[in-house]
Protein backbone atom coordinates (compact mmCIF):
# COMPACT_ATOMS: atom_id res chain seq x y z
CA UNK A 1 0.00 0.00 0.00
CA UNK A 2 3.41 2.29 0.73
CA UNK A 3 4.64 1.66 -2.30
CA UNK A 4 0.79 2.67 -4.15
CA UNK A 5 0.67 5.97 -2.25
CA UNK A 6 4.63 6.69 -2.66
CA UNK A 7 3.87 5.85 -6.94
CA UNK A 8 0.76 8.27 -7.07
CA UNK A 9 2.83 10.94 -5.19
CA UNK A 10 5.83 10.93 -7.81
CA UNK A 11 2.70 11.24 -10.13
CA UNK A 12 1.26 14.12 -8.65
CA UNK A 13 4.00 16.22 -8.05
CA UNK A 14 5.22 15.37 -11.64
CA UNK A 15 2.13 16.78 -12.74
CA UNK A 16 1.92 19.75 -11.02
CA UNK A 17 5.82 20.46 -12.73
CA UNK A 18 4.08 20.00 -15.84
CA UNK A 19 1.18 21.81 -15.28
CA UNK A 20 3.54 25.20 -14.22
CA UNK A 21 5.53 25.24 -17.11
CA UNK A 22 2.61 24.72 -19.15
CA UNK A 23 0.81 27.79 -17.97
CA UNK A 24 3.83 29.47 -17.62
CA UNK A 25 4.96 29.12 -21.26
CA UNK A 26 1.79 29.85 -22.66
CA UNK A 27 0.89 32.49 -20.24
CA UNK A 28 3.95 34.42 -21.37
CA UNK A 29 3.77 33.61 -25.52
CA UNK A 30 0.14 34.32 -25.77
CA UNK A 31 -0.66 37.94 -27.51
CA UNK A 32 -1.05 40.83 -25.53
CA UNK A 33 0.97 43.63 -23.90
CA UNK A 34 1.71 42.56 -20.07
CA UNK A 35 2.60 46.81 -19.37
CA UNK A 36 -1.13 47.64 -19.80
CA UNK A 37 -1.50 45.57 -16.68
CA UNK A 38 0.82 47.86 -14.83
CA UNK A 39 0.30 51.20 -16.31
CA UNK A 40 -3.55 51.46 -17.38
CA UNK A 41 -4.25 53.46 -20.33
CA UNK A 42 -1.20 55.35 -19.70
CA UNK A 43 0.71 52.44 -21.48
CA UNK A 44 0.01 53.86 -24.45
CA UNK A 45 2.00 56.99 -23.67
CA UNK A 46 4.89 55.74 -22.92
CA UNK A 47 8.43 56.42 -24.53
CA UNK A 48 10.19 53.96 -25.69
CA UNK A 49 12.78 54.17 -23.39
CA UNK A 50 10.42 54.22 -20.20
CA UNK A 51 8.48 51.06 -21.63
CA UNK A 52 12.37 49.26 -22.20
CA UNK A 53 13.23 50.24 -18.70
CA UNK A 54 9.72 48.98 -17.30
CA UNK A 55 10.11 45.80 -19.22
CA UNK A 56 13.65 45.34 -17.44
CA UNK A 57 12.17 46.01 -14.35
CA UNK A 58 9.56 43.37 -14.25
CA UNK A 59 12.52 40.72 -15.88
CA UNK A 60 10.23 40.31 -18.90
CA UNK A 61 13.61 41.07 -21.35
CA UNK A 62 14.91 37.68 -19.91
CA UNK A 63 14.91 34.19 -21.88
CA UNK A 64 11.49 32.46 -21.28
CA UNK A 65 13.18 29.50 -19.21
CA UNK A 66 15.27 31.82 -17.20
CA UNK A 67 12.30 33.44 -16.18
CA UNK A 68 10.74 30.32 -15.49
CA UNK A 69 13.73 28.84 -13.49
CA UNK A 70 13.71 32.37 -11.12
CA UNK A 71 9.56 31.80 -10.53
CA UNK A 72 10.29 28.34 -9.66
CA UNK A 73 13.03 29.37 -6.92
CA UNK A 74 10.96 31.65 -5.46
CA UNK A 75 7.90 29.89 -5.69
CA UNK A 76 9.69 27.40 -3.63
CA UNK A 77 10.94 30.43 -1.05
CA UNK A 78 6.95 30.91 -0.53
CA UNK A 79 7.61 34.62 -3.21
CA UNK A 80 4.48 34.16 -5.58
CA UNK A 81 5.73 37.61 -6.72
CA UNK A 82 4.12 40.97 -7.07
CA UNK A 83 0.77 41.37 -8.81
CA UNK A 84 1.04 43.73 -11.80
CA UNK A 85 -2.37 44.90 -11.62
CA UNK A 86 -3.17 44.88 -7.95
CA UNK A 87 0.18 46.10 -6.88
CA UNK A 88 1.09 44.30 -3.72
CA UNK A 89 2.10 40.70 -3.33
CA UNK A 90 0.07 37.63 -4.79
CA UNK A 91 0.04 35.63 -1.70
CA UNK A 92 -1.67 38.70 -0.72
CA UNK A 93 -4.27 39.03 -3.37
CA UNK A 94 -5.04 35.65 -3.09
CA UNK A 95 -5.38 35.06 0.58
CA UNK A 96 -8.06 38.39 -0.20
CA UNK A 97 -10.27 35.93 -2.61
CA UNK A 98 -9.61 32.03 -1.97
CA UNK A 99 -12.15 32.42 1.40
CA UNK A 100 -14.97 33.22 -0.97
CA UNK A 101 -13.57 30.36 -3.44
CA UNK A 102 -13.65 27.83 -0.41
CA UNK A 103 -17.11 29.26 0.90
CA UNK A 104 -19.12 28.47 -2.09
CA UNK A 105 -17.51 25.32 -3.65
CA UNK A 106 -17.95 23.73 0.05
CA UNK A 107 -21.67 24.96 0.04
CA UNK A 108 -21.94 23.45 -3.66
CA UNK A 109 -20.21 20.25 -2.41
CA UNK A 110 -22.02 19.65 0.50
CA UNK A 111 -25.62 20.93 -1.12
CA UNK A 112 -24.64 18.49 -3.82
CA UNK A 113 -23.79 15.45 -1.87
CA UNK A 114 -27.33 15.74 0.38
CA UNK A 115 -29.40 16.64 -2.40
CA UNK A 116 -28.14 13.52 -4.77
CA UNK A 117 -28.61 11.44 -2.27
CA UNK A 118 -31.67 12.35 -1.17
CA UNK A 119 -33.21 12.74 -5.16
CA UNK A 120 -31.73 9.20 -5.66
CA UNK A 121 -33.35 7.71 -3.00
CA UNK A 122 -36.91 9.21 -3.80
CA UNK A 123 -36.74 7.96 -7.52
CA UNK A 124 -35.24 4.79 -6.33
CA UNK A 125 -38.42 4.21 -3.80
CA UNK A 126 -40.93 5.21 -6.80
CA UNK A 127 -38.94 3.62 -9.20
CA UNK A 128 -41.28 3.73 -12.86
CA UNK A 129 -43.76 6.19 -10.98
CA UNK A 130 -44.63 9.50 -12.31
CA UNK A 131 -42.35 11.31 -9.84
CA UNK A 132 -39.71 9.06 -10.94
CA UNK A 133 -39.64 9.88 -14.44
CA UNK A 134 -39.91 13.73 -13.95
CA UNK A 135 -36.96 14.38 -11.26
CA UNK A 136 -34.64 11.83 -13.63
CA UNK A 137 -35.70 13.68 -17.07
CA UNK A 138 -35.64 17.66 -14.92
CA UNK A 139 -32.01 16.39 -13.45
CA UNK A 140 -30.85 14.85 -16.77
CA UNK A 141 -31.91 17.49 -18.82
CA UNK A 142 -30.47 20.64 -16.55
CA UNK A 143 -27.22 18.67 -16.50
CA UNK A 144 -27.04 18.89 -20.08
CA UNK A 145 -27.68 22.93 -20.40
CA UNK A 146 -24.60 24.85 -19.96
CA UNK A 147 -23.89 26.33 -16.76
CA UNK A 148 -23.25 29.89 -18.65
CA UNK A 149 -26.66 29.89 -19.99
CA UNK A 150 -28.56 28.58 -17.31
CA UNK A 151 -26.67 31.93 -15.20
CA UNK A 152 -28.08 34.84 -17.28
CA UNK A 153 -31.25 33.06 -17.49
CA UNK A 154 -31.43 33.07 -13.57
CA UNK A 155 -29.94 37.10 -13.54
CA UNK A 156 -32.69 37.85 -16.15
CA UNK A 157 -35.25 36.57 -13.95
CA UNK A 158 -34.67 37.42 -10.12
CA UNK A 159 -32.23 39.87 -10.65
CA UNK A 160 -33.60 41.90 -13.62
CA UNK A 161 -37.07 41.40 -13.63
CA UNK A 162 -38.25 40.40 -10.41
CA UNK A 163 -35.34 42.57 -8.88
CA UNK A 164 -35.57 39.44 -5.56
CA UNK A 165 -31.66 38.71 -6.11
CA UNK A 166 -28.29 40.52 -6.80
CA UNK A 167 -26.61 39.43 -9.85
CA UNK A 168 -22.62 40.52 -8.44
CA UNK A 169 -20.41 40.44 -5.33
CA UNK A 170 -20.40 38.67 -2.59
CA UNK A 171 -22.27 41.80 -0.22
CA UNK A 172 -23.52 45.02 -0.93
CA UNK A 173 -21.01 48.16 0.09
CA UNK A 174 -21.16 48.33 3.81
CA UNK A 175 -22.76 45.27 4.18
CA UNK A 176 -20.13 43.03 4.82
CA UNK A 177 -21.25 41.93 8.30
CA UNK A 178 -24.55 41.31 7.19
CA UNK A 179 -25.37 37.61 7.00
CA UNK A 180 -28.41 37.60 4.85
CA UNK A 181 -26.76 40.04 2.68
CA UNK A 182 -23.91 37.80 1.89
CA UNK A 183 -26.80 34.63 1.66
CA UNK A 184 -28.86 36.25 -0.73
CA UNK A 185 -25.37 36.95 -3.18
CA UNK A 186 -24.52 33.58 -2.76
CA UNK A 187 -28.03 31.76 -4.22
CA UNK A 188 -27.79 32.54 -7.65
CA UNK A 189 -24.43 31.06 -7.80
CA UNK A 190 -24.94 28.04 -5.74
CA UNK A 191 -27.83 27.11 -7.34
CA UNK A 192 -26.22 27.50 -11.17
CA UNK A 193 -23.67 24.85 -9.75
CA UNK A 194 -25.57 22.80 -8.20
CA UNK A 195 -28.09 22.45 -10.47
CA UNK A 196 -25.09 21.49 -13.25
CA UNK A 197 -23.91 18.47 -10.80
CA UNK A 198 -26.82 17.50 -8.96
CA UNK A 199 -28.39 15.37 -11.86
CA UNK A 200 -25.16 13.39 -12.15
CA UNK A 201 -24.94 12.11 -8.97
CA UNK A 202 -28.70 11.97 -8.02
CA UNK A 203 -29.31 9.21 -11.13
CA UNK A 204 -25.78 7.46 -10.10
CA UNK A 205 -27.23 6.97 -6.85
CA UNK A 206 -30.60 6.13 -8.04
CA UNK A 207 -29.07 3.21 -10.00
CA UNK A 208 -26.28 1.92 -7.49
CA UNK A 209 -29.63 1.67 -5.32
CA UNK A 210 -31.65 -0.39 -7.73
CA UNK A 211 -28.49 -2.59 -8.73
CA UNK A 212 -27.95 -2.97 -5.06
CA UNK A 213 -31.67 -4.60 -4.87
CA UNK A 214 -31.16 -6.46 -7.40
CA UNK A 215 -28.76 -8.52 -4.64
CA UNK A 216 -29.67 -12.16 -2.90
CA UNK A 217 -29.37 -10.21 0.84
CA UNK A 218 -32.26 -7.86 -0.08
CA UNK A 219 -34.52 -11.38 0.26
CA UNK A 220 -33.41 -11.86 3.28
CA UNK A 221 -34.37 -8.09 4.24
CA UNK A 222 -37.56 -7.93 3.07
CA UNK A 223 -38.53 -11.85 5.10
CA UNK A 224 -37.57 -9.84 8.00
CA UNK A 225 -40.64 -7.24 7.31
CA UNK A 226 -38.60 -5.13 6.82
CA UNK A 227 -40.18 -1.84 4.41
CA UNK A 228 -38.49 -1.23 1.15
CA UNK A 229 -37.21 2.75 2.83
CA UNK A 230 -36.09 0.62 5.46
CA UNK A 231 -33.74 -1.59 3.56
CA UNK A 232 -32.78 1.32 0.87
CA UNK A 233 -31.20 3.00 4.29
CA UNK A 234 -30.18 -0.19 6.38
CA UNK A 235 -27.95 -2.00 3.17
CA UNK A 236 -27.70 -0.74 0.06
CA UNK A 237 -27.15 3.36 1.33
CA UNK A 238 -24.34 1.96 3.15
CA UNK A 239 -22.81 -0.12 0.70
CA UNK A 240 -22.83 2.51 -2.02
CA UNK A 241 -21.65 5.39 0.03
CA UNK A 242 -17.90 5.02 -0.38
CA UNK A 243 -19.01 4.84 -4.31
CA UNK A 244 -20.33 7.92 -4.08
CA UNK A 245 -17.60 9.89 -1.86
CA UNK A 246 -14.84 8.54 -4.81
CA UNK A 247 -17.22 9.65 -7.31
CA UNK A 248 -17.62 13.06 -5.65
CA UNK A 249 -13.50 13.45 -5.63
CA UNK A 250 -12.74 12.58 -8.71
CA UNK A 251 -15.19 15.29 -9.93
CA UNK A 252 -13.83 17.56 -7.76
CA UNK A 253 -11.98 19.10 -10.64
CA UNK A 254 -15.43 19.27 -12.66
CA UNK A 255 -17.34 21.16 -9.86
CA UNK A 256 -14.34 23.36 -9.55
CA UNK A 257 -13.74 24.48 -13.11
CA UNK A 258 -17.77 24.95 -13.53
CA UNK A 259 -17.55 27.39 -9.70
CA UNK A 260 -14.74 29.55 -11.87
CA UNK A 261 -16.67 29.92 -14.54
CA UNK A 262 -20.10 31.14 -12.25
CA UNK A 263 -17.75 33.50 -10.44
CA UNK A 264 -16.30 35.10 -13.84
CA UNK A 265 -20.15 35.21 -14.88
CA UNK A 266 -21.65 36.70 -11.48
CA UNK A 267 -18.54 38.87 -11.02
CA UNK A 268 -18.52 36.94 -7.51
CA UNK A 269 -14.79 38.26 -6.04
CA UNK A 270 -13.31 34.66 -5.73
CA UNK A 271 -10.06 32.75 -6.88
CA UNK A 272 -11.72 32.02 -10.33
CA UNK A 273 -12.77 35.62 -11.06
CA UNK A 274 -8.97 36.50 -10.17
CA UNK A 275 -7.40 33.84 -12.81
CA UNK A 276 -9.53 35.08 -15.29
CA UNK A 277 -8.94 38.53 -14.93
CA UNK A 278 -4.78 37.99 -14.49
CA UNK A 279 -5.27 36.07 -17.90
CA UNK A 280 -7.13 38.84 -19.01
CA UNK A 281 -4.90 41.42 -18.33
CA UNK A 282 -1.38 39.47 -18.76
CA UNK A 283 -0.86 39.68 -14.98
CA UNK A 284 1.62 36.38 -15.22
CA UNK A 285 2.59 36.59 -11.67
CA UNK A 286 -1.21 36.60 -10.42
CA UNK A 287 -1.68 33.94 -13.23
CA UNK A 288 0.65 31.54 -12.31
CA UNK A 289 -0.21 32.14 -8.04
CA UNK A 290 -4.10 30.66 -8.93
CA UNK A 291 -3.52 28.14 -11.29
CA UNK A 292 -0.72 26.28 -9.08
CA UNK A 293 -2.77 26.92 -6.39
CA UNK A 294 -5.88 25.68 -7.85
CA UNK A 295 -3.75 22.86 -9.60
CA UNK A 296 -2.36 21.68 -6.63
CA UNK A 297 -5.72 21.35 -4.98
CA UNK A 298 -7.04 19.32 -7.93
CA UNK A 299 -4.15 17.00 -7.90
CA UNK A 300 -4.46 16.71 -3.82
CA UNK A 301 -8.53 15.79 -4.29
CA UNK A 302 -7.24 12.91 -7.12
CA UNK A 303 -4.83 11.74 -4.77
CA UNK A 304 -7.27 11.14 -1.90
CA UNK A 305 -9.71 9.51 -4.36
CA UNK A 306 -6.76 7.06 -5.47
CA UNK A 307 -6.37 6.03 -2.09
CA UNK A 308 -9.76 5.39 -1.09
CA UNK A 309 -10.41 3.87 -4.13
CA UNK A 310 -7.69 1.51 -3.59
CA UNK A 311 -8.62 0.84 0.02
CA UNK A 312 -12.10 -0.01 -0.75
CA UNK A 313 -11.14 -2.09 -3.92
CA UNK A 314 -7.76 -3.67 -4.31
CA UNK A 315 -7.68 -4.22 -7.26
CA UNK A 316 -7.70 -0.77 -8.24
CA UNK A 317 -4.06 -0.67 -6.29
CA UNK A 318 -3.08 -3.65 -8.27
CA UNK A 319 -3.90 -1.42 -11.91
CA UNK A 320 -2.26 1.49 -10.24
CA UNK A 321 1.01 -0.23 -9.54
CA UNK A 322 1.28 -1.33 -13.28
Amino acid sequence: MMKFIFKKIRESILTIIILSFGVFMISHLAPGDPLASVYGSGVERLSSELREQAIDDLGLNKPLMYQYGIWVTNSIKGDLGYSYKYKMPVKDVIKTHLPNTVLLIGLCLSLTFILSIVLGLVTALNEGKLIDRIITRCTTLLYCIPGFWISLILILIFSVNLRMLPSSGVYDIGKENDLLNRISHLILPLTVIVIGHLGYYANFVRNKVLEELKEDYILLARAKGLSKFQIIVRHPLKKIMPSIIILMSLSFSHLIAGGFVVEYIFSYPGLGQLIFESAKYHDYPLLMGGVMLTGIIVVLASLVSDILSSLIDPRLKERGMN
